[in-house]
């Protein structure tokens, strides 16, 4: 179902405020799909197929798809688009957007209270690799460091993300 121009307007304006500010810019070329890790994996909404879904006003279809989550931050898509699109932070912007409609994946409530609490989205214990491969088991991370998580959490809750009310 397409939604009326001056929603997508709204969306797209409120993408670019996010910090998708090539959004505008794209051309469909799919050089960004063509290295996307993702899209590979078969997410669906990555790269131009996000950025086309915007544009063309599929809104209500893509809220509340998760694969903008499955986004590695890898950045290949940026070094090769030829428009300056940056498509990874058309990417970012789109799940801000989503999480300002409420529309959270499950698979993204994770990532986040783990950031929240350790300050990495994906963590898991590595003390035990470490100490097989003759590091020191405690690695110099938020993960291990209160401070350092008190001062992720101070800046999760005085952000947009706190205003959520999710932790």
């Amino acid at each position: 179902m397409l939604v009326e121009q001056k929603k997508i307007d709204e969306a797209v304006a409120t993408i670019i405020g996010f910090g998708g500010t090539g959004i505008l810019n794209c051309v469909q070329c799919g050089a960004c799909s063509a290295v996307c890790p993702g899209v590979k994996a078969g997410f669906p909404l990555l790269c131009r197929n996000l950025i086309r879904s915007l544009l063309n006003g599929q809104l209500e279809e893509i809220i509340e798809d998760s694969s903008s989550w499955g986004c590695q931050a890898c950045n290949r898509c940026t070094e090769v688009c030829p428009q300056g699109v940056r498509p990874q932070e058309v990417v970012f912007a789109f799940r801000r957007y989503q999480a300002n409609e409420l529309a959270f994946s499950t698979s993204a409530v994770t990532s986040q209270m783990n950031l929240y609490e350790t300050g990495h989205a994906v963590f898991t214990d590595p003390k035990e690799l470490r100490r097989q491969v003759g590091l020191p088991e405690v690695p110099p991370t938020s993960a291990f460091n209160k401070q350092a998580q008190e001062e992720i959490q101070a800046l999760i809750d005085n952000g947009p993300m706190g205003e959520l009310g999710l932790f």
